[in-house]
This record gives C-alpha cells, sequence and structure tokens, in this order.
C-alpha cells in the first residue's frame, strides 16, 4: 500500500490480525536465526528490527503515511506513532510508556515498532500483545537447547503481555478507542476504506518479492544472540578464549556460564 502511496496521499492505518508466524527484519537471514524447520512459517518484512513472533492474539496496527506528515528525522518515527497505542493502553488502566520506539508497563516490554521508508510513505508498525506464547517463540530461535532454555527465561523478566495485567477488552472497543487516539493525537479523521486497484497490485507484487527463497539470504549483523528488549539481550560469545553464554537484563549481567573451553 506504502508503494502506491504518492506524495498526496492520505494517511492510512491498517487493524488486523494475522495467522501464527515467525516475522524476520528485512536484513535478517532464516538459516543464521532460526532453527533448520520451524514448525510456523517464515517471512521477512520491509521493516527493520529482529525476529517476532506474530499470531492471532496479537492486534496489528500499522501507519502508512505520507512523508510530508511525519516528522523529518525518521529517528522519531518510533516514539510518534506509538502516541495513540500509549493512550490506548492507558485508557483501560495499564499505565505503560514510550521507551525509545517501544511501550514498556512496570519495567517489561510490552510492544515495539519497526519502521521504513518505503515509496514516499513513512510506514511504522506495532501490536496490542494480548498473549505471549514465549516458549513456542523460543523453539524456533537458533542456538543450543541451553540457549532456548536462557532465551526462555529472558524472556518472562523482560517482555510481558495484556492478560498479564488486565481482562483483555473486546476487539471492537480495543480499535475504536485506538482509531479515537490516532484522530486525537493527529488531528486526523479516519474512514472505513477499501482497497484500491493500485494497492491490490502493489501487494501482490510484493508478496512475491518479500518471499525468501533463499534459507541463506541476508545475514548482515549477526551477533549470535538475541535482544530481548532495549536494555536486555542474551548472547554467546568468546571471552579469554572460553566460549560463554551471557544474559543481561535492564543493563546488568544476570547470569553468565562456561559452555566449551
Amino acid at each position: 500500500m506504502a508503494l502506491a502511496a504518492g506524495h498526496d496521499s492520505v494517511p492510512v492505518l491498517l487493524w488486523g490480525t494475522a495467522q501464527a508466524h515467525i516475522c524476520l527484519g528485512q536484513s535478517q537471514s532464516p538459516a543464521l536465526e532460526l532453527v533448520p524447520d520451524p514448525f510456523v512459517p517464515v517471512v521477512r518484512r520491509a521493516l527493520g528490527g529482529g525476529a517476532v513472533w506474530v499470531d492471532e492474539q496479537q492486534w496489528c496496527h500499522v501507519l502508512v503515511v505520507p512523508l510530508r506528515l511525519a516528522p523529518r528525522h525518521p529517528a522519531e518515527w518510533g516514539n510518534w506513532a506509538l502516541q495513540p497505542a500509549m493512550a490506548t493502553f492507558r485508557r483501560f488502566g495499564l499505565a505503560v510508556e514510550i521507551r525509545d520506539g517501544d511501550l514498556w508497563l512496570h519495567g517489561r516490554k510490552i510492544a515495539g515498532s519497526g519502521s521504513a521508508t518505503i515509496g514516499q510513505s513513512a510506514v511504522i508498525a506495532s501490536s496490542y500483545l494480548l498473549r505471549f506464547p514465549g516458549e513456542k517463540f523460543a523453539r524456533c530461535i537458533a542456538g543450543s537447547a541451553g540457549f532456548r532454555d536462557w532465551l526462555l527465561q529472558g524472556l518472562k523478566q523482560t517482555m510481558t503481555d495484556w492478560a498479564s495485567h488486565a481482562e483483555i477488552p473486546a476487539e471492537a472497543d480495543l480499535r475504536d478507542t485506538h482509531v479515537s487516539a490516532v484522530e486525537q493525537a493527529f488531528g486526523w479523521k479516519l474512514l472505513p476504506s477499501s482497497l484500491t486497484a493500485a494497492e491490490t497490485v502493489a501487494i501482490e507484487e510484493a508478496v512475491k518479492e518479500n518471499e525468501i527463497d533463499d534459507w541463506h539470504e541476508g545475514g548482515r549483523g549477526y551477533t549470535g544472540g538475541i535482544k530481548l528488549n532495549a536494555e536486555s539481550w542474551l548472547i554467546e560469545r568468546q571471552l579469554d578464549g572460553v566460549a560463554v553464554r551471557e544474559m543481561v537484563v535492564r543493563g546488568n549481567l544476570a547470569r553468565r556460564e562456561i559452555i566449551s573451553a
């Protein structure tokens, strides 16, 4: 839809769910990031960031905004676009806050965001994570069984979901509240709409272009670890000639173990 949009196009809010899959960032290689045969489909998005789990327990929301209406600096897009989501969470009693393009609740990440310039549009995506099946996500990530065990424990310490804090609202209530928050934050009037012919063609072409034909394609920046949130990560590395596994939580070393001499 962003590729079909022009300089004078109006902003678009996309809202919906998807069947369970792993979604890789635009520069990630499934051969490096994932186990050889994940039990769910794998796709690569045109936005940045790392591997994420997406399923029916998330309501995804994406802004497709002409560049003339977006903040001048792309580094500001995440915090700007998350304002309606923050307001929506708070409307339902969850006191989230924005931190560097993510939403946090009680010291843990409850939503992230990804963005990119596509055509003449700024595209920023996030979601309402209703329930997070951390064990399913961990099963798909490359590494030893020990690495994935640590990953699951790390996810429990650094991420959270809606159901852990409050009753999940009806989808219509959540959607209507989010739409209202978008209108209030940006001064837009959102109206229901259908895909245009040009958008339908562009979507079909984009799907073909983003298919993963080569499992080994990509992989720039792979570090042998995974980012849990902006302040936390799990990594396996060489330390003084010894292979170690380390987990950092909120900027502090939480656990270290020698995995081979």
